[in-house]
C-alpha cells in the first residue's frame, strides 16, 4: 500500500527510483487516471536547500519550470514526450510527468560491450534527426553525452534529460546555476566552457565527442583546455572516412569552422547521400498567395518558430526582386532571412548576406535610416559572434547615430544597440 506521500495528485504514484542526478530524481511511476505507466522527474532534495555561494533554491525550481516548457515544445519519437506537469506552488511538490522510455544509456551500453562502426553511425544519423527537430525551435540541449542517450530494445535513440537545455537567441533570461557553467567537462564546446551563447553547432561539437568516445574507447578531451583531438584513425586503424572526416571537422574550435547544422552533419555521414529525416514537414512555403506568406512568416519568426519561419523567408527573396516588391518588404525578408540563418548557427552565411545587403542600401538610404541601422546593429552582433575585428565599431556606429537621431519609433532599437555593445564591451 502506497502511502500518500508517494501519490502525487491523487493520480501518479511514484514506485521506484530510476535515477538521480545533480539536479533531478526520475522515478518510475504510474498513471492511475489511464493506466499506464510513466516517468515522473522532480527536483533533487538537495537542490531546495540554499547554500550560500553554491546554488539558490528558486534558481532550481525557475530551471525545472524551464525544463517544462521547452519539453512542451519538442514532439518528436527521438525525445520523451511530455504528458503533464506541476510547476506551481512548493519545490518539493513540483513533478513533470513523460513517457517512460526503458532501455540502456549509452555509458551503460559501452560497460558491456563495444558498438560496431556500422552501430554507431546508425546512431549518429538518429541524434542529428532529433537534433534537428531540436534545433529548428531553437532549442539548444547543451549536455550531449552517453549518459544522456538512450537506446531501447528496438533499437529507438532517444535523447534524455533537457534540464540544461536553452533557447538559442531568445530573450528568456539566461540561466546559469550560481554564475557556473552548465554542462559536462569532455562534452562541452569552447565557447560553453567560457559562458558564452550557445548555438546549434555546439551541440554538434558534443555530438562529436560523443562519437569520438564510441569509436576510438577514449573521449577527446579531458580537462578545461582545448588541444587538437589525435585522428580517429591514428587510434583505431581502418575507421570509416566519412564518420572520421565529421568528427575531426566539428571537434574543431571556432564554431564557424563546424558543421553548419545537423542535417549536414547527417549528410557527411553518408558521403554526401541524403538520409531520411523524421523531423515533421511544414506546410509548403508556396502554398498560399504572396501576401498571405509574407505574414505567415512574421508571425512565426516573431514567435520565435524560426525553422519554421526559415523556408517562407528563402522562397519569399526569390521572389520580391523589385519593382515586384513594395518599398521596404523586399529588403525585410532579406533582413529576416539573414536573422533565420544566424539563430539556426549559420552565422558566417548571414554576415555575408548582410553585407551584401547593407552594401545596397548605402547606395540608396541615407546613412541614418532606420532600416540600414537595422542591418548594420545586426552585422555588428555577428562579427562580435564570430570574433572578428570592427564588430565593436560597428555597433558604436549605430549606437551613436540612434542616439543623435532620437526618433520615438526608434527607442527600441536604441535600447538593442546598447544592450549590444555594453554586452561586446564587457565581454559577456
Amino acid at each position: 500500500m502506497l502511502n500518500e506521500s508517494e501519490i502525487l495528485a491523487g493520480r501518479y504514484e511514484l514506485r521506484r527510483l530510476l535515477g538521480s542526478g545533480a539536479m533531478g530524481t526520475v522515478w518510475h511511476g504510474y498513471d492511475r487516471e489511464v493506466g499506464q505507466a510513466v516517468a515522473i522527474k522532480r527536483i533533487h532534495p538537495s537542490r531546495l536547500t540554499e547554500i550560500p555561494g553554491s546554488w539558490d533554491p528558486a534558481e532550481a525550481i525557475q530551471r525545472f519550470q524551464r525544463e517544462a516548457d521547452l519539453l512542451r515544445e519538442l514532439n518528436h519519437p527521438g525525445i520523451p514526450a511530455f504528458h503533464d506537469a506541476k510547476l506551481d506552488g512548493n519545490g518539493k511538490d513540483l513533478y513533470i510527468v513523460m513517457e517512460l522510455v526503458l532501455g540502456q544509456t549509452l555509458e551503460e551500453v559501452t560497460r558491456e560491450r563495444q558498438l560496431s562502426e556500422t552501430e554507431i553511425i546508425s546512431i549518429a544519423v538518429s541524434l542529428c534527426e532529433i537534433l534537428e527537430h531540436a534545433h529548428a525551435i531553437p532549442i539548444i540541449h547543451r549536455d550531449i553525452k552517453p549518459a544522456n542517450v538512450m537506446l531501447t530494445s528496438h533499437q529507438r535513440v532517444v535523447i534524455l534529460d533537457f534540464g540544461v537545455a536553452a533557447i538559442f537567441k531568445s530573450s528568456h533570461q539566461r540561466l546559469t546555476m550560481a554564475g557556473r557553467t552548465l554542462g559536462t567537462i569532455g562534452f562541452m564546446p569552447p565557447e560553453q566552457l567560457k559562458g558564452r551563447e550557445v548555438n546549434p553547432r555546439s551541440d554538434l561539437f558534443a555530438l562529436a565527442c560523443l562519437l569520438y568516445q564510441l569509436r576510438t574507447g577514449i573521449p577527446p578531451f579531458s580537462d578545461l583546455r582545448y588541444r587538437r583531438p589525435y585522428p580517429v584513425s591514428l587510434l583505431q586503424p581502418g575507421a570509416n572516412p566519412y564518420l572520421e572526416a565529421v568528427i575531426m571537422a566539428t571537434l574543431a574550435e571556432r564554431p564557424a569552422d563546424r558543421p553548419a547544422s545537423a542535417r549536414e552533419f547527417r549528410e557527411r555521414l553518408s558521403g554526401g547521400q541524403t538520409v531520411a529525416s523524421h523531423v515533421p514537414k511544414q506546410e509548403s512555403a508556396t502554398a498560399q498567395p504572396r501576401d498571405v506568406r509574407i505574414t505567415q512568416a512574421m508571425a512565426l519568426f516573431d514567435e520565435g518558430q524560426i525553422g519554421a519561419a526559415f523556408p517562407f523567408f528563402a522562397q519569399l527573396v526569390t521572389e520580391l526582386i523589385p519593382p515586384q516588391a513594395e518599398p521596404g518588404v523586399e529588403v525585410e525578408c532579406r533582413l529576416r532571412l539573414a536573422q533565420c540563418r544566424s539563430k539556426l548557427g549559420y552565422q558566417s552565411e548571414a554576415l555575408e548576406e548582410l553585407r551584401a545587403l547593407a552594401e545596397e542600401l548605402t547606395q540608396l538610404l541615407a546613412p541614418d535610416d532606420r532600416l540600414l541601422l537595422r542591418v548594420l546593429l545586426e552585422i555588428g552582433k555577428l562579427r562580435i559572434a564570430l570574433d572578428e575585428d570592427g564588430g565593436l565599431g560597428d555597433l558604436a556606429k549605430v549606437f551613436r547615430l540612434l542616439s543623435a537621431t532620437r526618433r520615438s519609433e526608434d527607442e527600441l532599437l536604441l535600447l538593442e544597440a546598447r544592450e549590444a555593445l555594453n554586452r561586446a564591451t564587457l565581454g559577456t
